[in-house]
């Protein structure tokens, strides 16, 4: 049983990386030449005039910011326990 704090520690921070590198692609991707140059043109017809609105592409840098907030959330949570 000694062994679970330590791996709850591995896991929380791993997820904390997550959290932070999927934030920075929400926010960096859809403002990137590869969303007008891969992911629009890839998307069914009907979706491509709506993913390249700059009001999609604004809501999913807020997804990214979403993330850096949960992240920091963890980040103190966990602090208060130690």
């Amino acid at each position: 049983m000694r062994f679970l704090p330590a791996a709850r520690t591995v896991v929380g921070f791993a997820m904390v990386f997550y959290l932070c590198a999927a934030g920075w692609f929400f926010i960096l991707v859809p403002w990137s030449s590869v969303w007008t140059e891969v992911v629009v043109p890839a998307a069914p017809w009907p979706l491509m005039r709506w993913l390249s609105r700059g009001a999609v592409r604004g809501a999913l840098s807020g997804f990214g910011v979403l993330h850096f907030a949960v992240a920091a959330g963890w980040l103190a949570e966990a602090g208060r326990k130690r």
